[in-house]
């Protein structure tokens, strides 16, 4: 009967405790102890299920377990090499060993010490082409137990030598060699004459197991980078610094379950698009998604662990890690970002609950560390599917903002960019906030041209039009954004035009001047922008002889949403924002907007938008006036003056000309004079300008302003 034994001292964090979990399901299961043997995690730590009780599990580890051969004569002082005095006295005792538990790990160093003295090595190779050569001698001569460790610290190819940043540089850290020091623990826990348990090793072992206090025990040792806090060193300890303190099982442990990271090395080593390689739940590092996240943060990898919650055998984890890669579209998760988006058909479809997210930083200026950095719950989330539109682009902004010429505004927005994906992932953000720093990232290209001509040459091509009805949210701020990103924003916020169906920058410094967007107020912004379209309508005018302005197909606001611009009722910056973001979609497909209730309008605003937008539609009439009050559509003559008083806060001046205008059209306004308002409000009156309306809510500013008609 199956029992259930909870591993205390196996939990996901830190990675060592991680390892452990995995080393001892791995060694219950091929040193024949239990090969029905699974395991899952619970309540943060790992449980195992297993035939073995609690005692029958500490007499195989104590009496019985045999090591895995561990060497590594491709790295310095591990005792193959005339100068390795120390670490030869070590292998010598382990060769000498009558016990059956170290005879392969004595038959391993005969074997790698023949491959060594046949390429008449006499210190460590230096040269990489070197190491490759060793590696694959030993890899051909090596036992099928030897070789799991020699791919677990290297990928041996015909053209070259990579290693997975899981160990370090081929095993070692720095001056730290994990096959040295493993076979130093392993002399802690075991009498190499007879291979039974030195007197520490049973209590040692309950603490690494079932995290049992031992305060007395004077253990110490190294454990890299696997273990923050037990590596010692600044702020390990009250008081300036700390020895390191390490269990030796956790150690051996540690290093038995890293090797589960060698299964299926065909795929599990995958060419990357960009000349890398593909390990097992391992990227390039995202330095943001984090509290501690700086810019410049040095990590040269990030681990992705997962945590199931199904009891789950061997085979079936060699396949998980065989294959634990999570796929962005039709590519392979290549940063943290990536790991993020892609990670959630991966936990669905292999039963993951849980990842835990590493990254190996620098700490001290010494050496890396396995930080732990978050822990991630795989949902299903359909909007981020969306993100795959953009991937291109996103992988050249990510390359342009890690050159070392790169403005700080352009790292900066990057690294908004990134964090905005994740907390998306993380369903603490949404796919507007997305589009919003995508617009704060053209932003930030637009006032570095310089550097974008060099390093970024292309700008986002239009998104699909679905951006819109997969970002929208019922707000005014949103409507007003939607409508003013219709009237071909994008080339008024930023130096990109349209050209032959796509978009290109515009290097020549908005020569053209259509480009308007400078620091400062949305209202400011708008009321330039209108301006600068009476400008580029007149010159039009005087180049073709035309009366008729240019039409531009777009997205009306609502009177409320605008009656709400007016009167301060929103938020200034994320209708910027919004906007921003949207004018990277194609709006050229119109789509419906929620309905809204009805607010009161001032008079002021109707007469300028009269006067202003001054095509008025006789099917919109007769439908808001409930008969024909126009023979025909009207165009008014435009108005010189009316936007430039506005713009300076004279409404009285403005309204006034917009009445004398509707009369002389025959519009009959119930008004005779201009209308006051104060002169920061006649300010939003004229910015609300720049939001579209439709012909019908045209039609009623029209019949709102008009003299009472009996018949109607």
């Amino acid at each position: 009967m199956a029992k259930f034994i909870t591993l205390q001292g196996c939990t996901p964090e830190p990675l060592s405790n991680y390892l452990k979990a995995l080393g001892v399901l791995r060694l219950i299961v091929e040193q024949k102890q239990d090969t029905q043997a699974k395991g899952y995690w619970q309540n943060d730590a790992f449980v195992l299920v297993t035939s073995l009780t609690q005692d029958e599990l500490e007499t195989f580890f104590l009496h019985h377990y045999q090591p895995t051969p561990l060497v590594a004569p491709w790295n310095g002082s591990t005792g193959f090499y005339p100068k390795d005095v120390a670490q030869k006295k070590l292998l010598r005792a382990i060769q000498q060993a009558q016990s059956k538990r170290l005879q392969s790990y004595g038959e391993t160093i005969a074997i790698a010490q023949e491959q060594v003295d046949a390429l008449k090595l006499v210190v460590q190779p230096k040269e990489k082409e070197d190491k490759r050569r060793l590696l694959e001698r030993l890899r051909n001569t090596l036992s099928d137990e030897a070789v799991k460790w020699l791919d677990t610290c290297a990928l041996v190819t015909l053209e070259d030598l990579k290693f997975p940043p899981l160990t370090g540089t081929g095993g070692n850290d720095g001056n730290f060699e994990f096959s040295r020091t493993f076979m130093q623990q392993l002399q802690e826990l075991i009498d190499f004459a007879t291979g039974e348990p030195t007197g520490n090793a049973p209590s040692l072992l309950k603490a690494a197991l079932f995290d049992a206090t031992l305060p007395s025990l004077p253990f110490n040792g190294k454990i890299g980078q696997f273990n923050p806090i037990a590596a010692g060193g600044a702020n390990a300890a009250p008081g300036y610094d700390a020895d390191s303190r390490v269990n030796p099982w956790d150690f051996v442990l540690m290093l038995e379950g890293i090797m589960l990271f060698t299964a299926g090395a065909t795929r599990r080593y995958e060419q990357s698009e960009q000349g890398g390689f593909a390990y097992p739940f391992t990227v390039r590092p995202s330095n943001v998604g984090y509290g501690s996240a700086a810019e410049g943060d040095d990590a040269r990898a990030e681990l992705w662990t997962p945590l199931w919650s199904a009891p789950t055998g061997l085979k079936e984890l060699q396949i998980l890690f065989s294959e634990g890669r999570a796929k962005v579209g039709d590519r392979t998760a290549r940063y943290g970002v990536d790991f993020y988006r892609g990670v959630s058909n991966l936990g669905r479809d292999r039963g993951i609950n849980e990842f835990v997210r590493y990254s190996f930083q620098v700490r001290n200026g010494l050496s890396y560390f396995a930080i732990p950095l978050d822990r991630f719950q795989p949902k299903h989330n359909p909007q981020i599917d969306q993100l795959m539109e953009i991937d291109n682009w996103l992988d050249s902004f990510r390359w342009a903002s890690q050159d070392e010429k790169a403005p700080t505004s352009v790292k900066r927005a990057q690294r908004r960019l990134e964090t905005v994906i994740i907390n998306l992932s993380r369903e603490k953000a949404t796919l507007l906030d997305v589009l919003m720093a995508l617009g704060e990232a053209e932003a930030a290209l637009d006032r570095s041209l310089k550097f974008t001509q060099e390093k970024m040459r292309h700008p986002l091509p239009l998104l699909k039009v679905e951006w819109v009805q997969a970002c929208m949210e019922d707000s005014s701020e949103f409507r007003l954004g939607l409508a003013l990103a219709s009237r071909n924003l994008r080339q008024r916020l930023v130096r990109v035009r349209p050209k032959a169906g796509g978009r290109v920058w515009d290097w020549t410094n908005n020569e053209d001047g259509i480009t308007t967007w400078e620091a400062g107020k949305l209202m400011s912004n708008l009321i330039g922008l209108l301006k600068r379209e009476e400008i580029e309508d007149q010159r039009r005018k005087e180049a073709d002889g035309s009366q008729e302005e240019a039409v531009h197909k777009e997205l009306v606001a609502p009177l409320d949403d605008v009656m709400c611009w007016i009167n301060c009722n929103v938020n200034e910056e994320r209708i910027e924002a919004i906007a921003r973001g949207l004018s990277l979609v194609d709006l050229s497909k119109s789509f419906k907007l929620p309905p809204l209730p009805k607010l009161p309008i001032p008079v002021a605003y109707a007469l300028s938008a009269i006067a202003h937008r001054r095509r008025i539609k006789r099917e919109a009439c007769q439908k808001v006036f409930g008969r024909y009050v126009l023979a025909q559509d009207l165009t008014l003559p435009r108005v010189p003056a009316l936007l430039a008083k506005l713009a300076t806060g004279d409404c009285y001046t403005a309204t006034k000309l917009a009445v004398q205008r509707l009369y002389a059209s025959g519009l009959d306004p119930a008004v005779t004079e201009g209308v006051y308002e104060p002169s920061n409000r006649t300010l939003r009156i004229a910015s609300a300008l720049a939001f579209p309306i439709s012909d019908l809510d045209l039609a009623r500013l029209l019949k709102q302003i008009r003299k009472l008609d009996p018949k109607e």
